[in-house]
């Protein structure tokens, strides 16, 4: 297994991501570090960055070479906004890096930074056409693409710190947000394209800016689900936001307690910013991506080697290989479980009658079925749940990993929490509790059918005639233990599709 480093000098942060990845091309990221240092906006009189400000990079920069060394970490990528070029000495100060610290800054061109910005998107959202907007503290990044092709580009060279400063001249808050929301909006205005956006683009935020403003609005609403990425924000929720936000004493030396990793001027001109631009294009609802630019150099240098260049083709289908490769469970007996679960699902549809929408939540649930035994074997459903609900499953919707956590938990009828299901109950339709007893059966079945984990099972048959369901098993060797741990769930087959279950 081997490791890999991005750093990545922005305009107002430096960030650290570390990864460990196979030949395959399954990576999974192991730490993170972020540190605010503004450079591009802290010139002296002469257009100089201020010296003050280069130590303080520069000892971030030791920080993090430190961390990779002790990680083990030879492969770093290192690269420089394109924005770093605004600084007139900016030569003498990337050789300063590359003498203290050892590490040799590529800076990067605009088409560039929109190619690592598409690619940790594109590799991560499940969004076949869409506009990405990433705000920064410096600038603001906005693309189209239509099925991998990239359309539109454009950088804005105006960031929440930029647009925080009008917090200097304006101390009454609502007033202020007015101002930040006013002032990029006339810079959004500009771009002609963006007034054509058709309907059935998504809008996808990246950035802090989204990031912190998916976090205040699940603790508004009380969500029950901790996780921001791919998280769905409507207008009516955004605007709790922005409201709640004109009602605060915005102090530039505080932060938005349990929130914000930055200050509350700057998490508050980052919600302006986003409001304008929904206001721009009408949106009606955006997702947040938490992967981004970082993760898009990642996907460049591991990924493409496997996949040519392109896009992961079945985004959820590397999100549960990426989840088996990394955490020690019998790839083999997954993947084949969950081959039979689809089999099964194909051959029982005329009685569970489910859409196929539902089979991301199968697909999910059979691969991760047995992911609770990592920490205990006895009741190790239970922990499935939890593991399904916290693993970075990507492609499907908050909805979907609920179902598919409440699907592998579910393998026993009696074992199914109605007290969690109402937990959840304002994420979840009313049909998807029928759907996840039907589903959880089919999961049980074809965990069964592979119980000695050695494959004998390579396809099912299933014969439904009058009240009872005839499974033909196609094997190739003797199949007695798997049939017979299949023919257990007969009673709990018939409590869900009122018809009886013999095994051939």
């Amino acid at each position: 297994m081997d490791k890999l480093a991005v750093i990545d000098l922005g305009s107002s942060k430096i960030d650290l991501i570390l990864a460990s990845y196979l030949p395959s091309g399954n990576f999974t990221v192991f730490a993170e570090m972020s540190e605010p240092v503004k450079i591009v906006d802290d010139f002296d009189g002469e257009g100089l960055l201020r010296i003050a400000r280069s130590t303080e990079a520069i000892n971030i920069l030791k920080m993090y070479k430190m961390v990779c060394e002790i990680n083990k970490v030879d492969n770093i990528i290192a690269v420089g906004s394109s924005s770093l070029k605004n600084l007139k000495n900016y030569r003498s100060f990337l050789d300063e890096i590359y003498t203290v610290c050892g590490l040799k800054f590529k800076l990067l061109t605009v088409e560039e930074e929109t190619s690592a910005l598409y690619s940790g998107v594109i590799n991560s959202i499940d969004a076949p056409k869409a506009v990405v907007i990433n705000i920064s503290g410096g600038s603001t990044r906005i693309l189209q693409y239509n099925r991998r092709n990239i359309l539109n580009q454009i950088v804005i060279p105006c960031g929440t710190y930029s647009i925080a400063k009008v917090m200097d001249e304006v101390k009454d808050t609502k007033k202020a947000c007015d101002l930040m929301v006013d002032k990029f909006k006339k810079e959004l205005d500009k771009i002609e394209w963006l007034k054509t956006i058709e309907p059935e683009y998504m809008f996808v935020g990246v950035g802090n800016a989204f990031n912190n403003t998916a976090t205040l609005s699940r603790k508004i609403r009380k969500y029950p689900l901790d996780l921001n990425h791919n998280y769905v924000l409507d207008r009516e929720n955004f605007n709790k936001v922005y409201e709640l936000l004109t009602t605060l004493e915005i102090d530039k030396t505080k932060k938005v307690k349990g929130v914000s990793s930055e200050r509350a001027d700057i998490f508050a001109s980052g919600v302006c910013m986003i409001k304008a631009f929904c206001d721009t294009v009408n949106c009606e609802n955006y997702t947040t991506s938490i992967k981004g630019m970082k993760e898009g150099f990642i996907y460049n240098t591991v990924v493409s080697s496997t996949t040519g260049d392109k896009p992961v083709s079945d985004l959820l289908g590397f999100s549960l290989d990426n989840i088996s490769a990394f955490y020690e469970s019998d790839y083999n007996n997954s993947k084949h479980v969950t081959e039979l679960a689809l089999i099964l699902f194909r051959q029982l549809r005329v009685l569970h009658k489910l859409p196929r929408s539902y089979v991301k939540v199968l697909r999910t649930a059979a691969s991760l079925h047995d992911s609770g035994q990592r920490i205990k074997f006895y009741d190790h459903e239970k922990n499935s749940f939890h593991i399904i609900l916290n693993s970075e499953v990507l492609g499907i919707t908050h909805r979907e990993i609920i179902l598919a956590a409440f699907v592998s938990a579910s393998q026993n009828i009696n074992d199914f929490s109605l007290t969690d299901w109402i937990r959840y109950k304002d994420i979840l339709l009313e049909e998807d509790l029928d759907a996840v007893k039907k589903l959880s059966i089919i999961v049980r079945l074809a965990e069964a059918l592979d119980k000695t984990h050695r494959g004998i099972v390579q396809d099912v048959s299933c014969d439904i005639l009058g009240d009872s369901v005839i499974m033909k098993t196609i094997v190739t060797m003797d199949a007695s233990i798997e049939i017979r741990e299949t023919l257990k769930s007969s009673q709990d087959f018939r409590k869900i599709y009122k018809k009886s279950l013999e095994v051939l």
